[in-house]
């Protein structure tokens, strides 16, 4: 016997310290999605989205949590890709 959980989505849209966030939350358990990685614009929005990938269910009981979620792991890693192709652009001369 198995296991296992099916979220039932509805559309949230989460208002604090100035940050606006639409995402999807499961109805059931209350635990809000990471939008970023969802994908929420497919999965509970119903909006066209050309970026097409595989969602991770990523959740979160508060939404400061989510917060510090996108700042700490979506932020950091797009500042740091763009650190990263302006480094290799740089140093493109020397190759």
């Amino acid at each position: 016997m198995s296991f296992s959980w099916e979220p039932r989505w509805e559309k949230i849209i989460v208002e604090s310290h100035g940050i606006v966030v639409r995402t999807c939350r499961d109805r059931i358990t209350k635990m809000i999605a990471c939008p970023i990685c969802v994908n929420a614009a497919i999965t509970c929005l119903d909006e066209e989205n050309s970026e097409r990938y595989e969602p991770k269910l990523i959740f979160f009981y508060s939404f400061e949590d989510l917060i510090q979620h996108i700042r700490d792991y979506h932020v950091y890693r797009a500042i740091r890709k763009k650190f990263l192709e302006k480094d290799v652009d740089d140093n493109s001369d020397y190759f």
